[in-house]
């Protein structure tokens, strides 16, 4: 009985590496999106990136732009009653 509850841990241990290292989290291709130039807006994110809640997303990009000294920032535009989310490459920090 150890022996297979052994075997399902390396199991899961591998497939946690291979989904979380050989493709991009949801956050990371909602930046590389944005970084083109893009705007996204909450149903496009969804529809995309299967993104629920797109502002918290948005928070999760900024705690990782200040975590890590990048200089970014998240501007929102409300057109129409949509909210347009721009990434913006500061000058300085």
């Amino acid at each position: 009985m150890g022996a297979i509850l052994w075997a399902l841990l390396i199991r899961k241990e591998i497939y946690m590496e291979i989904t979380t290292v050989d493709r991009p989290t949801k956050i990371q291709r909602v930046f590389d999106y944005m970084r083109s130039g893009s705007t996204l807006t909450a149903g496009e994110a969804r529809k995309r990136f299967r993104v629920s809640n797109m502002r918290a997303t948005m928070h999760d990009l900024r705690e990782a732009f200040d975590r890590f000294d990048m200089n970014y920032a998240i501007t929102r535009e409300t057109r129409n009653g949509r909210s347009y989310y721009r990434l913006v490459r500061n000058r300085s920090r």
